[in-house]
């Protein structure tokens, strides 16, 4: 997808595919599939596919990962992006660690044309990249994260700074400064967390 595409901010398009059939339906909003399912047009048995899922799933599974997923969207953050690093981060997470935040780059870098995404767990700080086998993340321990950082770069997009260590500073640029306030403030309280 390229920057000039944008994903529909109103949500996600989902496709369905009744069980027993081999052509999907839709695509549809969540309030179109919602009527259906009231409707019993389709059950909660079918499968579903968007965007970012990867796979065709079970409705009553994506339901709840959707609900999930529109928790992290409140910033103007890119659906699809969010719903890629939700999966990501989904499957490496430990046993009881949640996921607080994720913030998207509003646009990639000089050299990258791929953006970053920052997720943010009660346990980790991720940060995911987007390379040519897939998606790479790295997770560092809130333990490890010495300091956060932040900086407006101006026309609505900031910097946030992590210094690991007091060693290594990794810097993220180009994040709407709305997402980059709050990465701010749940890092601040996420590392008071650990230190007590």
């Amino acid at each position: 997808m390229s920057d000039a595409e944008a994903v529909p901010t109103a949500g996600i398009l989902f496709s369905v595919l009744k069980r027993g059939e081999r052509d999907p339906l839709g695509p549809y909003s969540d309030e179109e599939l919602l009527a259906l399912l009231n409707a019993e047009q389709i059950s909660i048995q079918d499968y579903v596919y968007y965007d970012g899922i990867g796979e065709w799933k079970p409705l009553h599974e994506v339901f709840e990962v959707q609900e999930q997923i529109t928790h992290f969207v409140d910033d103007g953050q890119d659906t699809q992006r969010v719903g890629i690093a939700f999966r990501e981060v989904s499957n490496v997470v430990g046993v009881g660690e949640s996921i607080y935040y994720i913030a998207v780059q509003a646009k990639a870098g000089l050299l990258s044309k791929t953006k970053q995404c920052l997720i943010l767990t009660d346990r980790h700080l991720f940060l995911m990249t987007e390379n040519r086998k897939g998606y790479e993340l790295e997770a560092h321990p809130w333990k490890a994260v010495t300091n956060t950082l932040m900086r407006d770069e101006g026309k609505g997009l900031g910097t946030f700074s992590i210094l690991l260590g007091g060693e290594r500073r990794t810097d993220i640029a180009h994040i709407p400064l709305k997402q980059v306030h709050r990465l701010f403030q749940l890092s601040q309280e996420m590392k008071e967390g650990v230190a007590i």
